[in-house]
């Protein structure tokens, strides 16, 4: 299986609700991460870790919501925003 067959095959055996409910756990298991290596009480290493369930969630999500070539472009809108910001800081 393809990891994109994968994460479709998650979603239709668990159903759209239950990964949505999964992928809010997964992006709160990453904050606690956050805060935990902020304080020194974690590594990187589970950070990692859990980046890795948050993408594998968002890739789940834009599934889920036939979102995939919409994000695309939201995020490309994003990054030209986030240059803009930089090379403005930049300059003054």
């Amino acid at each position: 299986m393809t990891e994109q067959q994968i994460l479709t095959a998650a979603i239709e055996k668990w159903g759209p609700k239950h990964q949505i409910d999964l992928a809010v756990e997964e992006c709160s298991e990453l904050i606690v991460a956050l805060m935990h290596y902020g304080r020194g009480r974690c590594g990187s290493f589970e950070v990692a870790e859990e980046i890795a369930d948050v993408e594998i969630m968002l890739e789940q999500l834009k599934e889920v919501f036939a979102f995939r070539s919409v994000v695309t472009e939201i995020k490309a809108d994003k990054i030209v925003r986030l240059k803009g910001r930089i090379l403005e800081t930049q300059t003054n």
